[in-house]
């Protein structure tokens, strides 16, 4: 019997799950995120935080980090956010637990010459065609197919079993209206809504702080009185968000998310909502584009969070990449900059630097 090295291990899991170890180890994104999707194969139906704890545990001893955990957290969530897991409801009742579903085998054709494969098959079955297997590349947490006939692949994906998606129904976004509307219908979801309560611990968005700087917007209730943005702690886990009406910092009106974009998160509303709220009060948020050191390439910084239905198309047609002084970043071609500047103006109201 031969006792295996730790490389010797991790180049057997590198390699089995289709990379070169010469050029990738087990937290390379790429590597990462088909990690999650083989073991979320197994695991699935299952807690975001159970399938986090198998994969930490099959990392842990190969990959001594302080920030694995995390890692795998982050990792999952944009696996999740890409499309080949489903997170939803345990149950009709929106206050039950998340689960962590297969997404179906799907694809989506992004133009004449690229798809995105979506979904995880269960036991850790690849339905992808033979013939197509080796032409698939991972990126980021996507995985890209080009082709130079789009019809020959659409024809091999869908007898393969894989289901053709439509651009809005893969997206998801909210539907387009100008910000002024979209913060109206909270407004008039407080009619609805019964007592506040006494919320604790609550925590405002302050709209007279720069909208290009997020973490400091963020303060304590205190003497306020307006429309907020906040977040108030509850009995069992993560604090909760909300949108407030405030009088002299005592808390009159409330709604939690998710109200009206079920289908998100309720970080993913709550953030849409303050995009909206920047746009009315004249200060919407901003994003820079700037030319990138890779030719035909650039980079568009953002200073705020976004949806994750925007990061889900930035992921799938761009790739993300170090910040420069700003929150995210990411890069795109050059032919694709100026939908990607439409996409963030039309539909989260930014305005471009």
């Amino acid at each position: 019997m031969r006792l295996a090295s730790i490389k010797d291990v991790e180049a057997v899991t590198v390699s089995s799950l289709g990379f070169n170890i010469d050029c990738a180890d087990l937290l390379t994104p790429e590597v990462l995120a088909a990690l999650i999707r083989k073991t979320a194969s197994f695991e699935c139906p299952c807690p975001p935080a159970l399938l986090a704890k198998s994969i930490y545990r099959l990392l842990e001893p190969l990959c001594p980090d302080d920030t694995l955990k995390d890692t795998v957290r982050g990792t999952i969530n944009f696996v999740t956010s890409y499309g080949d897991l489903v997170e939803t409801h345990e149950s009709s009742d929106t206050a039950s637990n998340f689960l962590l579903y297969l997404a179906a085998p799907s694809f989506l054709q992004v133009s004449d010459g690229l798809f995105l494969l979506f979904g995880v098959t269960p036991d850790g079955e690849d339905m992808t065609p033979p013939d197509l297997r080796q032409r698939v590349e991972p990126v980021m947490y996507s995985r890209r197919l080009a082709v130079q006939n789009p019809k020959e692949c659409r024809d091999t994906l869908l007898q393969a079993g894989f289901e053709s998606l439509k651009h809005d129904s893969w997206l998801r976004c909210p539907p387009h209206r100008p910000a002024s509307e979209s913060i109206a219908l909270y407004d008039d979801a407080w009619s609805k809504s019964g007592p506040p309560g006494t919320p604790e611990d609550v925590i405002l968005i302050d709209p007279s702080q720069p909208v290009n700087y997020y973490n400091g917007r963020w303060t304590k209730l205190k003497k306020q009185t307006g429309r907020f943005l906040g977040r108030r702690s509850q009995t069992y886990g993560a604090q909760l968000w909300c949108y407030l009406e405030v009088s002299n910092g005592l808390v009159t009106r409330l709604l939690d998310f998710p109200l009206f974009e079920t289908h998100w998160r309720a970080f993913d509303e709550a953030w849409h909502l303050l995009q909206a709220m920047d746009a009315a009060s004249g200060h919407p948020q901003r994003f820079r584009v700037r030319k990138a050191s890779q030719k035909g390439m650039a980079v568009m910084d953002l200073f705020s969070p976004v949806p994750t239905w925007a990061t889900r198309r930035w992921d799938a047609v761009g790739l993300r990449t170090m910040p420069n002084s700003s929150l995210m970043s990411y890069i795109f071609p050059e032919t694709r900059i100026d939908a990607e500047c439409s996409f963030a103006a039309e539909r989260m109201w930014l305005t471009r630097l």
